[in-house]
């Protein structure tokens, strides 16, 4: 098996999900990892047992020259990194939100096109085998012509000032928000089952800015980014979807319905149960596929599971052996939906979503 050499710019998720995952892939070399404090990234990297720790992420990229890089850092690093990335030779793996706006993402994306690299898209939402399962299910025509889909989320994130003090998920000039945090998995998956977004309707906005005083942070801050959302997506084919979030609950719940016109496929945050409803009768539970099935090892984050399955694209896409799905054409749509969101919420008004025309190549 081919083997290839990672870098991840990151130590945040880039330890805790992506460094797992990566080293349990015969397929990846865990080379070398980047975070902001020389101490931290060196104990991080002692701790996983990776050979280079840097506490600047260019010269990394320049003494590791890693085949792959991973970047997991705040939104407003992902465009200058990527392209850093790409001048030296690297595929990309990058985290979402993708940018700051649909023109960041677009001129990621052409970049890799003329460097002759994969630019692949972390939405590992997409391999909870419920949610595979129900793609699957609704392109064969399971639940009739699929007419609506509703995507309910409520996080204690900030339910109160103590709870989490201020980070860059509270600067808009970061790219902070729920919006983009977890709205972009959940504007990909509505993508999938419905096509692209043509048009929306949106309210992004604050409902709790205080944060902190926290132990950590004993000053108290005003966010500047988005802890809640409502935003309506209208689909070229007549079907609507509802995404509805807040980061302010004083509890974690998460549902996902996709209605078509003979029945109703619903499934929970857990990401491994799904039921099939019909009017008038019981909820009905269906088995997963075999070849959906996960195996989460006991302590793991919920996330490394998935994040397997991406990594096994990964390997496949640097080998030549499958196109690259998700890619930065997905990132580029679900940021172009988001840009979309948030001017409709600052128009008060629906909006078209109007992604970006690809450079010929």
């Amino acid at each position: 098996m081919k083997r290839f050499r990672v870098a991840i710019i990151g130590t945040g998720f880039g330890r805790l999900v992506q460094a797992v995952a990566f080293q349990r892939h015969e397929g990846f070399e865990l080379a070398a990892i980047a975070g902001t404090q020389e101490a931290k990234t060196r104990e991080i990297a002692a701790q996983l047992g990776i050979a280079g720790a840097f506490d600047d992420w260019r010269r990394m990229l320049d003494e590791v020259r890693p085949d792959l890089v991973s970047i997991v850092t705040p939104p407003d690093l992902h465009h200058p990194m990527m392209l850093a990335a790409l001048e030296r030779g690297g595929h990309v793996l990058c985290e979402k939100p993708t940018a700051l706006h649909r023109f960041q993402a677009a001129e990621m994306r052409e970049a890799a096109r003329r460097a002759g690299r994969v630019a692949a898209m972390n939405h590992e939402f997409r391999f909870f085998p419920a949610r595979a399962h129900a793609l699957a299910l609704v392109r064969r025509g399971d639940i009739g012509v699929p007419r609506r889909g509703e995507i309910l989320g409520r996080y204690p994130l900030w339910w109160r000032p103590q709870t989490r003090g201020w980070s860059w998920l509270s600067d808009a000039r970061r790219g902070g928000g729920v919006l983009g945090a977890l709205g972009s998995h959940h504007t990909d998956c509505f993508r999938l089952f419905f096509g692209e977004p043509v048009s929306v309707w949106a309210s992004v906005r604050v409902d709790q800015p205080r944060r902190g005083p926290t132990p950590d942070q004993p000053e108290e801050r005003l966010a500047t980014a988005d802890d809640a959302c409502t935003v309506q997506y209208a689909f070229a084919s007549g079907a609507t979807a509802l995404l509805d979030l807040s980061a302010c609950a004083p509890y974690r719940w998460e549902r996902f319905e996709i209605h078509g016109s003979e029945a109703t496929l619903r499934w929970d945050e857990n990401g491994y149960r799904l039921w099939r409803i019909v009017a008038g009768k019981e909820p009905e539970t269906l088995e997963m596929p075999v070849e959906l099935r996960l195996e989460p090892r006991e302590g793991d984050p919920a996330l490394v599971a998935p994040f397997g399955v991406m990594v096994e694209r990964l390997h496949r896409g640097l080998d030549g052996q499958a196109e690259m799905e998700p890619n930065f054409d997905d990132a580029v749509a679900v940021q172009s939906a988001l840009d979309a969101a948030r001017a409709s919420s600052a128009a008060g008004a629906r909006v078209r979503v109007d992604p970006p025309t690809p450079v010929p190549s």
